[in-house]
């Protein structure tokens, strides 16, 4: 919680911060009309007054969606355009198709000039000349975007000694699971502790009536569009996390070995408690298949009563943009105080790291200049807001009292801040959100608040770079890592195969590739752990 101490001292910071920049664009207006209105010295107009402003750059990028459009007569874009001498357009892909998407830009060599990629998902397409190195450039035409990134995160995404990347840096805790706090007192339940408690909740909220509308048409655990993140609670009561909401394995280092988690008895263990509840249809049957906005139009209609997901989905893209109070004027979202606990008192969920993606320029690119400047002036405190809240006066007054009425509506139709996702000002955010008086981000902060208090559980390879045999062999066991993995819940492979399961998994490249990246950890660290379980 905040005190009032901390919150006048961070609504100080933020007024004064916007002051400043208010005071110095009004002295460089003053300047600019008094230059304009002194008399001409000169009997000609000299060359530099005579000549055509330079023609906009056009500027391409590809991002995830995450839930917005783009409008090209976005206000906001059009005055980051002005600003940027550039003419922008972007590629929105939902998240769950980006990989495959980008798959096939890449493999025709035609990527647009800026490309916003996950996690470390650049070192994919970094041997095949996709990118141009930017290092030069960063020093010349970046001081914003080296002012506001950590250097230690400049040099994370260090590629053989070349920067092909601008690091998009991210608070790792990220993922909130969140329960009906109505369906609760409408079943008669408690807030669950532990997975027996969660497994009693999860029945009651399927066969008992939660929304008390006399059908049985709802289910405990529901699907937010991402399988791969719904379990995310489940697995981190078992004391491991196989996969996430990003497909990043959380390898562990245990005894001076590093395992993966996705051969372990733990994993094991936690399947066989999810495929529990599979055969009790408390799981909503289209987790496996659903997409995104699909995902959260069954939420909203309250057909499940818990998942686990990205902070903002309740609170933010249910509550604001799908306006679920309106369509349920008693449903309630709440973040779970504290994680469900497993047999040995383990909780936690994916840690999303401090690096959340990556921007990359096109070697192909017509003016990389110009892509730099434009990334370098949304790192700037002006830019990001522009990108962030839209035209001050028409989509907000002040960054503490939150949004107007005509920004409220352009979030709600999702184009009002597509370029927010492209850099990200954390301490910047932070000291925003606290001094909020906008009961919207008021809201927000007891979802972010409560991700902070997780346990979080993180890869140890964690920025070390893709090994080729993780190149070469990934894909395909990254395949059988997820087919078998719905089989076993599903029923169509018997967990009684696990033994063979595994020994499939070593024999199809797992033994292989985590070899190699225990050894490229150690070449990197000065360490000396083997592979374990293996």
């Amino acid at each position: 919680m905040i005190n009032k101490r901390q919150s006048k001292v961070a609504l100080a910071t933020v007024t004064c911060a916007v002051c400043v920049v208010t005071l110095l664009a009004a002295c460089s207006n003053a300047k600019t009309d008094s230059a304009s209105s002194a008399p001409s010295t000169s009997a000609a107009p000299s060359a530099a007054a005579t000549a055509k402003p330079a023609e906009p750059s056009k500027v391409s990028i590809i991002q995830q969606d995450g839930g917005r459009i783009w409008k090209a007569d976005n206000p906001s874009t059009l005055e980051i355009e002005k600003k940027t001498n550039t003419i922008i357009d972007s590629i929105m892909v939902p998240a769950q198709d980006m990989k495959n998407k980008y798959n096939v830009m890449a493999a025709s060599g035609d990527i647009p000039d800026i490309s916003k990629l996950a996690n470390f998902d650049y070192q994919l397409y970094a041997d095949n000349g996709l990118f141009l190195d930017i290092g030069k450039l960063i020093d010349q035409y970046g001081p914003n975007l080296k002012k506001t990134i950590k250097p230690e995160s400049w040099d994370l995404v260090k590629y053989k000694g070349k920067t092909i990347a601008i690091p998009y840096e991210n608070i790792p805790a990220k993922i909130v699971p969140v329960i009906r706090e109505d369906w609760l007192a409408n079943v008669g339940a408690k807030m669950p502790t532990n997975l027996d408690e969660y497994e009693d909740v999860l029945k009651k909220f399927t066969l008992n009536d939660p929304d008390k509308n006399g059908k049985n048409d709802t289910y405990g655990l529901g699907a937010t569009g991402g399988w791969k993140g719904d379990f995310s609670m489940i697995f981190g009561a078992f004391g491991i996390m196989p996969f996430d909401s990003g497909s990043t394995k959380q390898n562990y280092l245990k005894d001076n070995k590093i395992y993966s988690p996705i051969i372990s008895t733990e994993y094991k263990n936690a399947i066989t408690y999810i495929k529990k509840l599979w055969d009790e249809k408390v799981i909503d049957p289209e987790i496996f298949i659903i997409k995104g906005d699909q995902a959260n139009q069954k939420l909203v209609q309250s057909k499940s009563g818990s998942f686990t997901a990205w902070w903002s989905i309740a609170p933010q893209v249910l509550a604001v943009n799908l306006k679920m109070g309106e369509v349920n004027p008693q449903a309630k979202w709440d973040p779970f105080p504290q994680l469900i606990k497993g047999p040995d008192g383990k909780s936690g969920v994916e840690s999303r790291g401090s690096i959340n993606g990556t921007l990359n320029i096109s070697a192909k690119a017509k003016d990389p200049v110009a892509a730099i400047k434009l990334l370098d002036y949304l790192a700037t405190d002006e830019g990001w807001e522009l990108a962030s809240y839209g035209i001050k006066g028409v989509h907000y007054n002040d960054l503490v009292s939150g949004r107007t009425d005509a920004g409220k509506k352009a979030m709600e139709e999702k184009w009002l801040d597509p370029l927010a996702q492209i850099i990200y000002k954390p301490d910047l955010v932070d000291k925003i959100n606290n001094a909020s008086q906008d009961k919207t981000q008021i809201e927000n902060n007891r979802f972010i608040m409560a991700a902070r208090q997780y346990n979080l559980y993180a890869d140890i390879f964690f920025g070390i770079p893709l090994t080729d045999d993780q190149k070469t062999l990934g894909p395909d066991l990254d395949k059988y890592e997820d087919e078998m993995f719905i089989k076993f819940v599903t029923g169509a492979e018997p967990l009684s195969n696990w033994d063979q399961y595994v020994e499939n998994w070593k024999k199809k490249g797992g033994k292989q590739i985590l070899e190699s990246r225990v050894k490229k950890y150690n070449e990197l660290k000065g360490t000396n752990y083997t592979a374990g379980g293996l």
